[in-house]
């Protein structure tokens, strides 16, 4: 008998049996389901972010597009969630999203490398301009591999490098080639390659390359401008200094990097004064200690000469081949002294936890340390004691999610880790990481990512974006003027991207 009535309210619904009466307060689970919305709402990153009626508006508006293209893509039977960024990139660069997303302002990029920043096809066309640049055509030895371009005096080359130009005007296809070799593509999520192998191989292609003094400034100067295309206005580099070299002078002193970019900034400040630069000095997660002390000595000595450049240090490569944070406890305690001796503060913007191993544990090591923000942060979601500190603390995360799914750490976006800090109130910001390593330039893709797969709205995105400048390693004053400019750029695009799509 009881299936009998539950048969006719699927079918009529329960106010045949129970009245057509409207119930004007909430029941006692409702009201527990209200509290329980905004108790998690509360506790989320973005929960002060208060949007005015223009935003709500555009907010709508972009819920409707991100649906719509959800739709279109069932329709077609596109496998959005078990594809790579480089079986989606045609795809993302077409949608309606992406055109609205490389309009909006970014604020900071706070996360790259250097070697990691410039289109990978403009390496190439200006490379070959150079008649001493050279390519190894040969296959991998000890010294040097397939791909790797260099300068070198007439005379002085070795065996196995041929001239770039030459190379590439006898066979054109070469191109395509090096393009690929320069690249790091994750062509499906299923195929296995040593990712980090790989990765490593690219920034060693063009390692000859960056030192050159000619070729660093005109890398970074198309770098910049790229940036700047891309609705950037900050950037901070983690920087491997090397001295400058040419044929004419052989080296320069190593601060001559720096010098050079201030030249740079100048160039660019000429038709965009807004945009910023720091340097993240880094070194590596594979030396000892007595090597990160001298390096340590030498970015406080860098520090002091040029305060408004250098603000920090840290060390990279792949956390599961180096040494633990915790390792080098001997070189970060004498910090305090280095400090003291050269009367500046360098703080540390340590990589920790870009691993999903939660024996991985250097996200636990940099919690005691002078540290500002962690790179990726990808396993903090399993120490929550850990997670909790951070939250306390105010220290950022930041989070690159293409890289994160090239590299092999999150295949499907819907699952990366972020979502559950961002949930938990830790407070993070957007960044590519080695964007031209990995085919794109610009924060957009990234940007685009967080939009379809981690749903985030325009509240969120607006916080992620001011996090980018509220965080970065700019003084006070620096910030107080890239906040005013964010803000009114932000309104801009808020009011143009409403006319648009009216």
């Amino acid at each position: 008998m009881m299936k009998k009535y539950l048969i006719y309210i699927s079918l009529f619904g329960a106010p045949l049996f129970w009245g057509q009466g409207k119930v004007s307060e909430k029941t006692a689970y409702q009201q527990n389901l209200t509290l329980s919305e905004a108790e998690n709402a509360a506790m989320a990153f973005d929960a002060d972010i208060k949007l005015s009626d223009e935003e709500i508006n555009l907010d709508k508006k972009l819920f409707q597009i991100r649906k719509q293209f959800l739709s279109d893509s069932e329709a077609k039977k596109i496998s959005l969630y078990n594809s790579s960024f480089n079986e989606l990139k045609p795809l993302i660069e077409s949608s309606k999203l992406f055109e609205i997303l490389q309009t909006m302002p970014k604020g900071g990029l706070l996360h790259t490398h250097s070697g990691g920043i410039t289109d990978v096809r403009w390496i190439i066309s200006t490379a070959r301009k150079y008649p001493e640049c050279y390519v190894y055509d040969q296959k991998d030895n000890d010294q040097f591999i397939s791909g790797q371009l260099a300068f070198f005096e007439k005379g002085k080359v070795p065996n196995g490098f041929i001239n770039l130009d030459k190379k590439l005007t006898s066979n054109p296809g070469f191109e395509k080639e090096l393009e690929d070799l320069l690249t790091l593509k994750r062509d499906n999520l299923c195929s296995y390659t040593n990712y980090w192998i790989e990765f490593e191989k690219r920034f060693k292609r063009i390692s000859l390359l960056l030192p050159y003094r000619p070729f660093f400034k005109e890398y970074y100067l198309k770098g910049f401008q790229d940036l700047i295309k891309g609705k950037v206005q900050h950037v901070e580099i983690r920087y491997i200094f090397d001295e400058l070299y040419d044929f004419q002078h052989g080296k320069y002193p190593l601060k001559t990097s720096i010098t050079d970019l201030q030249d740079i900034l100048k160039k660019v400040h000429q038709s965009d004064p807004q945009f910023t630069l720091k340097l993240i000095y880094s070194s590596f997660k594979f030396l000892d200690n007595d090597n990160i002390e001298k390096q340590l000595e030498t970015a406080f000595e860098m520090k002091k000469e040029f305060p408004d450049m250098i603000s920090g240090f840290d060390l990279v490569a792949d956390e599961a081949a180096g040494h633990h944070i915790s390792f080098f406890e001997k070189s970060w305690a004498k910090m305090k002294g280095l400090s003291k001796k050269y009367g500046v503060e360098l703080p540390l913007f340590l990589h920790a936890g870009e691993s999903t191993s939660i024996l991985n544990k250097n996200i636990l090591d940099v919690v005691p340390l002078n540290n500002k923000r962690i790179g990726h942060g990808l396993n903090l979601i399993y120490f929550p004691k850990t997670m909790e500190q951070i939250r306390k603390q105010d220290k950022l995360v930041e989070v690159s999610p293409l890289s994160n799914q090239i590299l092999g750490y999150v295949s499907d976006l819907r699952n990366h880790p972020a979502r559950v800090l961002l949930s938990n109130g830790v407070q993070c910001s957007i960044n590519s990481d080695d964007p031209s390593v990995y085919g794109y330039t610009g924060l957009s893709y990234d940007f685009w990512v967080t939009q379809i797969y981690w749903e985030l709205d325009v509240k969120a995105l607006k916080k992620l974006v001011f996090n980018s400048i509220n965080y970065s390693s700019m003084n006070d004053g620096e910030k107080k003027k890239a906040l005013t400019y964010l803000n009114q750029q932000w309104n801009d695009f808020v009011q143009k991207t409403n006319q648009k799509l009216n």
